[in-house]
């Protein structure tokens, strides 16, 4: 992924939360490079970090029990066992 790419992903966070499948669909990246698109959100931190800006997340959650996930892309509540997880959402705040 490119500097550019990394600055189209803090464009798209500065407007509004969105999920990582939601910039690939924005950016009109392959769904199937999504773990790139990961990547890309975690170094788009560190360079919020150095303007004075943070990049926050609103974690995964499970849709059938609530579970509330730490992780960026859990696959499945250890819980109940579920796969219907609502992914995470990236924004930027001032």
């Amino acid at each position: 992924m490119s500097e550019m790419r990394i600055e189209d992903v803090i464009s798209l966070l500065e407007k509004e939360p969105m999920t990582a499948r939601e910039i690939c669909y924005a950016l009109q990246i392959d769904p199937s490079q999504e773990k790139e698109v990961f990547e890309a959100i975690k170094r788009s931190a560190k360079i919020l970090k150095r303007k004075g800006k943070q990049l926050l997340m609103i974690p995964p959650k499970c849709r059938k029990c609530g579970f509330q996930f730490e992780t960026m892309n859990p696959s499945r509540c250890p819980k109940c066992k579920s796969e219907w997880i609502e992914p995470a959402r990236f924004f930027v705040q001032p």
